[in-house]
């Protein structure tokens, strides 16, 4: 019974993180807005809440976008690049304003989404069959890697294997379990 309350303690977290964060959007869209006032002191304040608005956006999974920029160099040449929304979110050029706002928007609608999500028990078990895809797309893997795919399949087999042994095997795997936890 425990158990169950661990596993609706952690849903329950899953839960309210996701709904705080929801209804915190208002709060960061406004101090994302202050970089775009004519007046100093809001500017100032968009600035102190820099790494909150990209956290904010971050941990909702909302990846990085790169925006191309030509500049002029003079003497007819020109410098092109890519330049991170991340990295310039307070940036007052329009293309970047726009893909910056655009990011928040998704990041409130992941942040629903997962609410959402925190009730389906398909999204449970869809996170349980994929924990080696989720921590090393963490560590910065490529889903499609083939490191990632080769441990996803050894957990499965370790995951059909355990399955098996518990259930032809219960009393003896019970009685090894707590041998080694040195449990009567």
């Amino acid at each position: 019974m425990s158990y169950l309350y661990i596993l609706l303690a952690l849903i329950s977290l899953h839960a309210i993180y996701n709904l705080v964060n929801y209804i915190r959007y208002p709060i960061i869209e406004k101090n994302l807005l202050y970089n775009y006032a004519s007046d100093s002191t809001m500017k100032l304040k968009a600035l102190t809440h820099k790494n909150q608005i990209i956290n904010y956006i971050k941990y909702a999974g909302v990846s990085d976008k790169y925006i191309p920029v030509v500049q002029e160099l003079g003497y007819g040449k020109l410098a092109s690049s890519r330049v991170s929304v991340f990295d310039n979110i307070l940036n007052q050029r329009e293309d970047i304003a726009q893909v910056a706002l655009a990011a928040l928007q998704e990041a409130k609608g992941n942040y629903w989404s997962k609410f959402i999500n925190s009730f389906n028990p398909f999204y449970w078990l869809r996170f349980i069959l994929f924990i080696p895809k989720k921590i090393f797309s963490y560590l910065g893997l490529k889903e499609e890697s083939i490191i990632i795919k080769i441990f996803q399949l050894i957990y499965w087999l370790i995951g059909i294997i355990c399955t098996f042994a518990l259930s032809i095997f219960p009393e003896e795997i019970k009685h090894f379990i707590f041998s080694i936890l040195h449990i009567s």
